[in-house]
């Protein structure tokens, strides 16, 4: 004997009939309070089950209303005798056959037909009927590209439902992706971890349910939990929902046994062994469907991939055909931020080329000017080799006495003629282009040295303790050769001692004068 009732007093009441417990009931969540957003997509949804359950097998029958025979009825009155798309809607199903209708219908999406359903009562009333079931098969299997066939677990509507609308089934949340095909649940990630129940752990939630592990062997499972972002597991997952319809719906037939009811045990037993049975299709199904759905996805990805290829091509042979540099082209094309007009699945027609022509033209130009800088950097790099090599070779025929005072290549390369030939716009890099800078290099040189020895002396007499009235003029002090003093020594970043003829070779951003005063 399998006791399921709660803990809690229940009354007997008579069992429903086969057709009333065949409809499903709306989800229920009686452990957190919901919030008016949530309500507000619950008021306006009908994902639930009962809402995309035929109604019955029997076709619709809409209550005749009377005619009012007022006088503002009559035709012509303004105001009055308004026609209607309830009345025009009535006067379509009451002057064409049924199959007629029928035979439109089919030719529409069922999403197109899951939302006709839900304009008016009428169509509801209508489409909702088990009489119109061949109008969905024929919607569904018009779909390209083809969709599953319905699961006997699923009513059309609701198998519809299930794969083309994106909303949450639990809350409404819209433009919901995940799907888990065991359950038929589409959810998103808050639902999915508030109403999947684990089975190990089910009992803490469901304290008062006697004989939990029978009830939950009646029910579908899935092996993905709520917290396991997609990854499966050995363990069995159910949906809250199912397991609080199906307690009531064993409860029933145990109140039935309870009461002595004839044949109630054998209908018991047979409800179980049927709902087993049916959990284990459905789990096997789930798993056909999963594979499925991640063959669509793969399918879908590498036609979206094709699409942006060919999208891409079509750009690149625009561009290239306004004379733009293909390398240019190329690089933008292939360029992260360019995926919005470059990679898009959207073929490219003639008003979105006239749409993005000056977006891509954009791009491609500054893929040429960052082109241009690079090259034109390699340009300066190697001018600035071959200033370095005449310049060498120049110190060696150079006559540097009385000292050999001279400026580091670092240095050399700022003077204003050698600095504007490295700087010149074209692409010549012969060591000729420094001719000119060389040919007055000695004059120059001479210049330097004598500039460079006045900054010096300036800096061993501003080191010296002297007033200012007893300091010696730098130039004067030059000539007079305080430079070649014992004192004359002097420090850079690396704090060594220098002679200031080792000065110039030793570039740096601060000297100092050493110190020592004797």
């Amino acid at each position: 004997m399998v006791a399921t009732r709660r803990k809690s007093a229940i009354s007997y009441k008579e069992p429903q009939s086969d057709d009333e417990m065949d409809v499903d009931v709306a989800p229920v969540d009686d452990r957190k309070k919901t919030s008016k957003k949530s309500a507000k997509r619950a008021a306006v949804r009908d994902d639930d089950g009962d809402d995309v359950e035929f109604d019955s097998e029997e076709g619709p029958k809409p209550k005749r209303k009377k005619t009012k025979t007022t006088a503002g009825a009559v035709k012509g009155k303004k105001g009055k005798g308004k026609v209607t798309a309830r009345s025009m809607m009535k006067d379509l199903f009451s002057t064409l056959p049924l199959d007629l209708i029928y035979e439109v219908f089919g030719h529409l999406h069922p999403l197109d037909l899951w939302q006709l359903a839900r304009t008016n009562k009428m169509l509801r009333t209508h489409l909702m009927s088990k009489r119109s079931i061949s109008v969905w098969k024929t919607a569904r299997e018009a779909v390209n590209p083809p969709v599953p066939e319905c699961p006997k677990d699923q009513s059309e509507p609701q198998w519809a439902v299930l794969l083309f609308t994106h909303n949450c089934t639990m809350c409404g949340t819209p433009r919901i992706q995940k799907i888990d095909w065991n359950l038929r649940l589409r959810g998103c990630e808050q639902c999915f971890k508030a109403h999947i129940a684990y089975r190990k752990t089910a009992k803490k939630r469901y304290p008062d349910v006697e004989k939990l592990d029978d009830i939950l062997d009646l029910l579908p499972w899935t092996n993905t939990g709520g917290w396991a972002h997609g990854h499966a597991s050995s363990g069995k997952f159910y949906y809250d929902s199912a397991i609080t319809k199906m307690v009531e719906i064993v409860d029933d037939y145990q109140l039935r046994v309870d009461a002595g009811v004839k044949g109630a045990r054998a209908d018991l037993d047979s409800f179980m062994e049927t709902k087993k049975l049916e959990a284990k299709e459905q789990f096997e199904s789930g798993t056909a469907l999963r594979n499925w759905a991640a063959d669509t996805a793969q399918l879908k990805s590498d036609a979206d991939a094709e699409a942006k290829t060919k999208r891409k091509e079509a750009m690149i042979a625009k561009l290239i055909d306004l004379g733009h540099d293909p390398r240019d082209v190329q690089k933008a094309a292939n360029s992260w931020y360019t995926d919005q007009i470059f990679r898009v699945t959207t073929q490219l027609s003639e008003a979105v080329w006239k749409r993005v022509k000056s977006k891509a033209e954009e791009l491609v130009d500054a893929e040429k000017q960052s082109r241009l800088e690079i090259e034109m950097k390699a340009i300066r790099d190697a001018r600035r080799d071959a200033a370095k090599i005449r310049f060498d070779e120049f110190k060696k025929t150079y006559d540097s006495s009385p000292d050999n005072l001279m400026p580091s290549r670092s240095v050399f390369k700022d003077f204003p003629l050698v600095k504007a030939a490295i700087q010149r716009e074209d692409t010549e890099v012969s060591p000729t282009i420094f001719d000119e800078a060389f040919d007055g290099l000695a004059q120059v040189l001479d210049e330097w040295r004598r500039e460079w020895r006045v900054h010096l002396a300036k800096r061993i007499i501003d080191a010296r303790p002297d007033s200012e009235e007893d300091k010696p003029d730098p130039i004067m002090a030059e000539k007079d050769g305080i430079l070649y003093l014992a004192t004359s020594l002097f420090s850079t970043c690396d704090r060594r001692p220098y002679w200031f003829t080792d000065l110039g070779r030793h570039f740096a951003g601060s000297i100092n004068h050493w110190g020592y005063d004797f």
